[in-house]
């Protein structure tokens, strides 16, 4: 290793150790310890699906298709 490289490393295995128990120490202990239930996940779906005036007609095309391709008449 070069000159400095063996305290680099230590330095940034130090911050890596902090920066994970911080989070372990935050994400366990508060759901744990707070004592309040987590609302499960349910269906809020209503079967079967419907839409507003699905069954209304649906409007005629004024333009008739396919347009020709020759059009030079």
């Amino acid at each position: 290793m070069g000159a400095g490289a063996r305290r680099e490393m230590s330095v940034l295995a130090t911050i890596a150790l902090v920066v994970v128990g911080f989070a372990g120490a935050s994400g366990s202990g508060s759901a744990e310890g707070s004592g309040k239930q987590t609302p499960r996940p349910r269906s809020t779906a209503v079967y079967p699906v419907k839409f507003p005036n699905w069954d209304r007609p649906r409007p005629k095309p004024t333009v008739s298709y396919p347009i020709p391709g020759d059009r030079s008449h």
